[in-house]
This record gives C-alpha cells, sequence and structure tokens, in this order.
C-alpha cells in the first residue's frame, strides 16, 4: 500500500520509536556517497548521446525541447559531477546540507543525528567512529537514513529504515523493522518530512 503525505511515500512504517524516547537518526554516508559516485558515472556516460542530440534538435523546431526530454539534467548534471576531483564529495555535501536544515527545524527537536561514515572517504578516525557507532546501535532503536540523489535531479529521495535494538542477524546485518521512503522538492522540504516521521508526528501505520 502506498499513500502521498506532504510529498511522502509510505512504502512501510512499522514505527520504532517508544513514546517518550528520543529519535536517532543515522546518516549512512557509506551509502549516500556511493550513490552519488554511481550517479555521476552514469551521467558521464551519457553526457556525449545527450549533446548530440540537443545539436539535433536544434534544427528541428517541431521536436521537444532538450528540458523536455531530460537531456538538460544530463548535462548539467555531468557538468557539477567534473566540477569535483571526487564524486563523493557532492554526496558530502548534500549530507551537510541536510544537516544543516535539519539543525533549525522546529520539528525536529529532539532528534539526535549522526554521521555513519564511510569506510573509504572517511578512513581516518573510522575505526573509532565506527565502534561508537555500533555500540549506540546495539542499545537504542535507530533509523538509518539513505540519501538516492544524482547531480542535475530536480528533486531529492530518501529513504528512513527501521531498526530495532540490539536487532542483528548472524551476518552482523541490522534487523529492520520497517522503512519509510519519500521525497521532496528541495533540501528543507526532506528535512521536515524525516522528522515528521521520526519524531511520530505523521500517521502510524499498523500491519
Amino acid at each position: 500500500m502506498k499513500s502521498a503525505l506532504l510529498g511522502l511515500t509510505i512504502s512501510a512504517a512499522i514505527p520504532i520509536v517508544a513514546a517518550g524516547a528520543e529519535p536517532i537518526v543515522f546518516i549512512a554516508s557509506w551509502h549516500n556517497l556511493d550513490s552519488v559516485k554511481h550517479g555521476c558515472e552514469h551521467l558521464l556516460a551519457r553526457e556525449s548521446d545527450a549533446q548530440k542530440t540537443i545539436r539535433e534538435l536544434a534544427n528541428n523546431t517541431y521536436a521537444l525541447t532538450p528540458a523536455e526530454l531530460g537531456l538538460s539534467d544530463t548535462v548539467n548534471g555531468a557538468s557539477e559531477c567534473r566540477s569535483v576531483r571526487d564524486p563523493r564529495e557532492l554526496g558530502r555535501r548534500l549530507e551537510n546540507e541536510l544537516v544543516n536544515a535539519l539543525a533549525i527545524n522546529t520539528r525536529c527537536g529532539g532528534v539526535t543525528v549522526m554521521f555513519d561514515p564511510h569506510p573509504d572517504y572517511d578512513r581516518y578516525g573510522y575505526s573509532d567512529a565506527n565502534a561508537k557507532i555500533w555500540k549506540i546501535r546495539r542499545q537504542s532503536a535507530h533509523w538509518d537514513l539513505h540519501l538516492d540523489h544524482s547531480p542535475g535531479q530536480k528533486t531529492y529521495a530518501w529513504t528512513l529504515f527501521a531498526n530495532k535494538a540490539a536487532g542483528f542477524w548472524g551476518n552482523g546485518l541490522p534487523q529492520q523493522d520497517g522503512m519509510v521512503s519519500g521525497e521532496g522538492a528541495n533540501i528543507p522540504q526532506v528535512a521536515d518530512q524525516i522528522c515528521t516521521v521520526v519524531t511520530r508526528q505523521g500517521a502510524t501505520i499498523a500491519r
């Protein structure tokens, strides 16, 4: 079942935060940075064909515009990818922008936000940070936040995975207790959507 609320798509939501408990959200950098990296690889591979098509459309007054075909987004996104040495830097910028939006959003009061570092990009100090994070994961119910955004896109997709305290399978992976996914037109809207979910201000979906 899917329903829309403030631009929110609920794929499956089983709240895990007990009443009165402060929600904990881990920003999954190991996912978010690689998501942007893979998006850039896709864009750069398509850039040449997009530019060729744009030139051809310039001579056809009856054709759809490059913007209508998504070609402009491809070219602009590829340009943004080339603006940095490592495309994962764009993913970190996105995370930092979201953290700033969460910090000033009054709906997010009481929410604890922590980075779950990328093992390669954040390799300096990764071991100590990772040990602290896993200790918290075992002690407290929490949410994992995945951001799926490709440069050039006009929307920002996100997914929150609810995890039980000390809920780990034999392979060490967290035992999930539901998920909520959504999409925002801008980062402040995404911050508002995320905090609506984790602070239980939206609907409770029972299954």
